[in-house]
């Protein structure tokens, strides 16, 4: 019906558009005349409008051949298979992406670790370092001051060794003198008589040199030979032959 329709408007607008260019030219005719072929124009529009929108679609006035139909739900079917594949692609891309970041986190994480254990490594090291440094020079000072110590006690040793043997040098020659002493002593008395009268009438000790063999000691007094402290007199100033010798030059006579 559409199409019927359609096609009264379509030759209905063709006569009325040669009516009116034939009008133009011939004049006087009811069948040129301008206002009728108008008329006929508009009617043959509104045909041809209606017709069209009666007229059915392709798609819905034929039915599509088996072949056509097959081929598109095979199109239909890659095109749902590329978008799946294309959603799985998408999924997997957004998987890995995931899988990357957390990858980056985890390195980075461990990169933070390491840092931090290098961090920490090096402070202990430092400080072990400067314990040993710390160490080392208490082992040096404790060295030196052993080492200064054992030279002080070695040089105190020399020196004490060196007094003693100077020491026991003098008591030896001290012992010598007095062995010395005590022997002229010894051969004065066999020599010679202990006492002698001089011209004068006084007594005279000397020995058989005629050296005099009264002691005077450094606390001016003076021991004559047989006296209880002759032989202990060891610091002897002066000898004298007679006691009136030893009193003139100021010494007096020991009361033993």
């Amino acid at each position: 019906m559409g199409t019927f329709l359609f096609l009264i408007g379509f030759l209905g607008f063709f006569y009325a558009i040669v009516m009116l260019i034939l009008s133009i030219f011939i004049r006087g005719k009811k069948i040129f005349r301008p206002k009728f072929n108008l008329i006929i124009l508009g009617g043959a529009i509104v045909l041809a409008i209606i017709g069209g929108n009666l007229m059915p679609t392709t798609q819905t006035a034929t039915e599509p051949k088996p072949e056509v139909k097959s081929k598109e739900v095979q199109n239909d079917k890659e095109a749902k298979k590329q978008k799946a594949t294309e959603q799985a692609l998408k999924q997997k891309q957004a998987e890995l992406k995931k899988e990357q970041d957390k990858l980056a986190l985890a390195k980075v994480e461990q990169q933070k670790k390491e840092q931090e254990q290098i961090a920490k490594d090096k402070v202990i090291a430092d400080q072990k370092a400067k314990d040993l440094k710390i160490q080392q020079e208490r082992q040096a000072k404790l060295a030196a001051e052993q080492k200064a110590a054992q030279a002080a006690e070695k040089e105190k040793e020399a020196e004490e060794a060196q007094k003693a043997k100077e020491k026991e040098e003098q008591q030896q020659q001290a012992l010598k003198e007095q062995q010395e002493r005590e022997k002229q002593e010894a051969q004065a008395k066999q020599a010679s008589p202990p006492a002698s009268h001089d011209s004068g009438g006084g007594t005279q000790y000397v020995d058989a040199n005629g050296q005099g063999t009264i002691k005077g000691s450094v606390n001016g007094i003076y021991h004559v030979p047989g006296g209880t402290y002759y032989n202990r007199t060891k610091n002897v100033v002066a000898w004298f032959k007679t006691t009136a010798e030893a009193e003139a030059a100021g010494y007096r006579a020991s009361e033993r």
